[in-house]
């Protein structure tokens, strides 16, 4: 898995290459996290390019969605159509503070015109959740 952290019209976005399971997870629990203690109020996953989440990546999910929900939303864009079966069974899709775009222009439709969020230089997460 690859995690690459940009931002879309000023909201951090984690773009999440590859499958996401229980060996990597930690990388994506360490990017996830980083960007949320900036005290954004949302969040976007690009899911375009996953192949496949186990209950390691969902549990990464649910535990970022838990911090944010007070405040914010976290969104998630372009999750195939098997990611997108596992979000609606463990109930994600349900959940008003978790939002799923089709795609980055629907997202970013969705967005806040200022996001409260500061400035998060852009960044590579390895496997063992190092920035590169």
């Amino acid at each position: 898995m690859e995690i690459t952290i940009t931002a879309l019209k000023g909201v951090p976005l984690l773009e999440i290459r590859g499958e996401i399971d229980h060996n990597n997870c930690g990388a994506l629990e360490t990017a996830l996290g980083e960007v949320l203690d900036h005290g954004t109020t949302v969040v976007l996953l690009d899911l375009s390019r996953v192949t496949y989440i186990d209950s390691g990546g969902i549990c990464v999910l649910l535990a970022g969605l838990r911090r944010i929900r007070d405040h914010g939303w976290l969104g998630v864009m372009g999750p195939n159509h098997n990611v997108r079966r596992i979000l609606e069974i463990v109930g994600l899709v349900a959940d008003p503070g978790f939002q799923v775009f089709a795609d980055r222009s629907e997202a970013e439709a969705a967005l806040p015109e200022t996001a409260s969020v500061e400035t998060i230089p852009p960044a590579n997460v390895t496997p063992e959740g190092d920035r590169t």
